[in-house]
């Protein structure tokens, strides 16, 4: 029966692993009909199956589909989906055509003109303001997120004001692949500076000035034919906002207020078994040789017979000053002695004995959640109060925006305060004025460090963090000072107190920003008119970082570091465009642009480092 029982297992064994085995890898690439690009994330799916995949950012994709199978799907949001038979092919190339839902729309293309979907020869992306606003993102790149296809946004990170990044069809060449962003007709900067890989402040994107409240659509120009009037800038696509206008015959007035919170969804899984410093497994401890060779001689060893507790005392871990003075307390790995309650340990938190220089050893224990603790409950909350209406000569729209945010990491914030005005005014029956502009005010008295950087929380305590550390008494002692002269830490070897960071050494900015345009149109007969525009993006910003003495960054002596930058930067576009659009009966139309584009930048910018203080912690030019 035994026997039969083998046979039996050994039988179901092989069909399975037959049947595993009978499956085809089947590749290929994905492009648009448009423009050759190709287009990334695209569902491929094997028919009557659950088996799929998405394409990557080349339009690549290989599945594995059982043998068998006949037919792959192809799908993705705004194209149509394509059917194909595999017929034995192990490589299949598809092409898809965008959707003709919706032709008879009409849309914005570049320089402001308008054309029905039918009439373009490419691809045009059109979202309505409300579906922006509706995302309640405080940053207008993150509210495109799934809502355009062949669109990819990545956000660099959770913290407070961190920037993102658009991507449209994916990345074309070295270097900048951002798309050139055009409000109302005038080119603005999204630029973003900061952060690298070995530290620095994320400062965000100049994109999230825009208030979505304020946006009647978006319209995403992509491939070279469709952003081909804004020039060399515009090689990565382009993304043309256009904002709201009053409506003669009606006034309205809005006002609304979202609020939200964050908290921290996702953190490492950490092990608890084992806390700060190295080799204190008890298979160490019990594999330890009576003897030890040096030079070619035998000689005792000193951790031989001791027991657990000695051994991890003298050999794994034990706290002096965390620089190194004791057992392996500089290391922030945690490779140290078992964490079973059971130990007496000197830690950086024990009693301290003046009389000997030594800590009281302590029991040793992990805290599963110190790292989780030590994040807080963010808020933000967006308040928006519009005005608008007007007549057949004038219309006009006033709004105010304030966006408050306060990050999960203590001590973070950002304030935004967004002041728009949109007038039209027909001056003439031929001649009419269009007015916009925008203020922006944004604040910081501390944005969180970035990189592999002491300053960074997350590089701290999300990763290099004993598991034996309590932040409840990082949290309370912050401000007081160890016994050898060093602010309260765990580790000041490479580590700052997590809370002495975020409210000692902290990064403040103040940016204050005006853009828009004048816009005149004269119309010369009824399929022909002028437009002149001036345009202007306007920013100032100042930012200053500090470190206190003390800090891993800035030891006692050299009294801190601070440094300062200001930017100042200017665009001026000034445009002249004569168009004309002339129907010849109901079947031909003939429709062109003729212009000229000037275009001025001008960038200041100066910066202070200063190394060393003459009065501690005293951040100013005078006392460098």
């Amino acid at each position: 029966m035994n026997r039969l029982k083998l046979l039996l297992a050994l039988f179901v064994f092989t069909g399975f692993s037959a049947l595993m085995a009978q499956t085809v890898a089947i590749k290929g690439t994905v492009t648009s009909a448009d423009d050759g690009l190709p287009i990334p994330s695209v569902a491929v799916t094997v028919r009557g199956t659950t088996v799929g995949t998405l394409t990557d950012l080349d339009g690549k994709f290989t599945i594995n589909a059982p043998a068998g199978t006949q037919t792959l799907t192809f799908q993705f949001v705004g194209m149509k989906a394509v059917t194909e038979n595999i017929s034995g092919r192990t490589t299949i190339d598809v092409v898809m055509v965008t959707d003709i839902l919706g032709l008879d729309e009409v849309v914005v293309t570049a320089l402001g003109i308008t054309r029905e979907k039918k009439a373009l020869g490419y691809s045009v992306t059109d979202l309505k303001g409300d579906a922006v606003a509706n995302t309640r993102e405080t940053n207008i790149v993150n509210a495109l997120q799934g809502l355009a296809p062949g669109v990819q946004i990545t956000k660099a990170s959770g913290a407070i004001g961190s920037s993102s990044q658009i991507l449209i069809r994916g990345i074309k060449s070295f270097g900048d692949n951002q798309p050139l962003w055009v409000v109302d007709g005038t080119p603005i900067s999204n630029s973003a500076t900061g952060a690298d890989q070995y530290g620095g402040v994320d400062f965000g994107n100049n994109a999230a000035d825009l208030d979505p409240e304020n946006i009647e659509s978006i319209s995403i120009l992509k491939g070279a034919n469709a952003a081909a009037l804004y020039g060399n800038r515009a090689r990565n696509g382009v993304v043309l906002v256009t904002t709201k206008k009053g409506k003669s015959g009606q006034v309205r007035v809005s006002l609304s207020n979202s609020t939200s919170i964050d908290r921290v969804a996702y953190l490492p899984t950490y092990q608890n078994m084992y806390g700060q410093g190295t080799g204190g497994s008890e298979y160490n401890w019990n594999n330890q040789p009576e003897f030890l060779e040096e030079d070619g001689e035998l000689v005792p060893n000193p951790a031989y017979g001791l027991t657990y507790q000695e051994y991890c005392e003298n050999f794994a871990f034990a706290y002096v000053d965390g620089i190194g003075s004791g057992v392996f307390d500089f290391y922030d790995e945690s490779w140290g002695p078992r964490l079973d309650g059971g130990l007496l340990l000197p830690q950086f938190n024990s009693p301290y004995n003046e009389a000997t220089g030594t800590y009281t050893p302590t029991p040793w224990i992990s805290h599963p959640d110190n790292t989780r603790s030590f994040f807080k409950t963010g808020v933000t909350s967006s308040t928006s109060l519009s005005m608008q209406g007007g007549n057949d000569i004038l219309t006009g729209r006033v709004g105010i925006s304030n966006v408050l945010e306060r990050g999960i990491i203590p001590n973070t914030d950002q304030d935004r305060t967004q002041i728009n005005l949109n007038t039209s005014a027909k001056i003439s029956s031929k001649l009419e004025a269009d007015i916009n502009l925008n203020y922006v005010l944004t604040t910081n008295d501390n944005l969180p460090g970035q990189g592999y950087d002491a300053n960074n929380i997350i590089q701290s305590i999300g990763g290099w963090f004993g598991r034996q550390v309590d932040m409840t008494a990082l949290k309370e002692n912050w401000q007081t000072t160890m016994p050898n002269g060093m602010p309260y830490n765990w580790n000041s070897n490479y580590h700052n107190n997590p809370y002495w960071t975020v409210n000692k050494n902290t990064t403040s900015r103040k940016r204050e920003r005006v853009f828009g345009n004048l816009t005149l149109t004269y119309q010369l007969t009824d399929w022909l008119n002028l437009v002149g525009r001036y345009g202007i993006d306007y920013f100032n910003e100042f930012r200053k970082g500090v470190i206190f003495e003390g800090s891993n960054e800035s030891l006692p002596g050299t009294g801190g570091i601070f440094e300062q930058s200001n930017r100042d930067n200017k665009e001026v576009n000034a445009d002249l465009f004569l168009n004309f659009q002339k129907d010849f009966g109901t079947s031909l139309q003939i429709s062109g642009t003729v212009g000229a584009n000037y275009r001025r930048t001008d960038y200041n910018y100066s910066y202070i480092y200063a190394p060393q203080l003459t009065v501690p912690n005293w951040f100013d030019i005078s006392n460098v």
